[in-house]
């Protein structure tokens, strides 16, 4: 195991030395587009190097050590490097493209929308699947303004919730709803966290029927549960 957390510390401390270097540079005025881009694909990489660290070490937590705390508390801790990560990327992407006027192929057309009842995303990445199975029909459908599908999606984010702090980020035109679609696949719709929290959630299910010897679930309901689990890893 210490083999796989010297070099995660390194990349760690890579990473965040690359972050504060992007930083310095979006409070600069005299910073030109090349640099932005240069930067954002150091980050990408430094992040993926750091990713696939923090996968080898996840997996060996799972597989070895057998006790949920550390690996819960791990996973806690690259949550907040994945959660930086996703927030300097966003300013990035908004610094490449401010001045960037997208062009519509399409002719627009007025749209009334109709009194769809959808689903509200809370920013729980395990409602995540449902969200989008339901969403990405109004996002695959070219009749409709990206105007309107940026009224639809603040329409299903809950209120209050990270799903609705990181959707306002955004003001309310049609070139920022590919933006916030992106951001929202970027921080709660990634397949390697998305088997994360499934398969942490199997384990804790096991587990706790299995340390008192008895069942504390009703066979039925947890036969229900675990296949629901399984089903929703399937779909990854």
């Amino acid at each position: 195991m210490q083999a796989l957390k010297t070099p995660r510390k390194v990349l760690r401390t890579a990473f965040t030395l690359c972050i504060r270097n992007i930083e310095a540079k979006l409070q600069s005025e005299t910073a030109e587009v090349e640099e932005f881009s240069l930067l954002q694909v150091k980050l990408k990489d430094k992040f993926q190097r750091l990713e696939d660290c923090q996968q080898s070490i996840a997996a060996s937590l799972l597989q070895d050590e057998g006790d949920e705390s550390l690996f819960e508390t791990d996973f806690v801790e690259a949550e907040k490097y994945r959660n930086r990560f996703s927030e300097v990327m966003l300013h990035l992407n908004l610094k490449l493209t401010e001045k960037v006027i997208p062009i519509d192929p399409l002719p627009k057309r007025n749209f009334k929308l109709p009194q769809l009842q959808l689903k509200k995303f809370n920013g729980d990445a395990r409602d995540y699947l449902a969200f989008w199975n339901q969403f990405q029909k109004i996002l695959a459908d070219p009749g409709i303004p990206n105007e309107d599908k940026m009224q639809y999606l603040i329409q299903v984010v809950e209120e209050g919730s990270k799903a609705e702090r990181l959707v306002q980020i955004f003001p309310e035109t049609a070139s920022n709803y590919p933006k916030a679609i992106q951001q929202l696949q970027e921080r709660f719709g990634r397949d390697n966290v998305l088997v994360q929290i499934y398969v942490r959630d199997l384990l804790s299910m096991v587990m706790k029927n299995a340390t008192t010897g008895r069942m504390k679930i009703a066979l039925p309901i947890l036969y229900d549960e675990l296949e629901g689990k399984l089903r929703a890893l399937e779909s990854l």
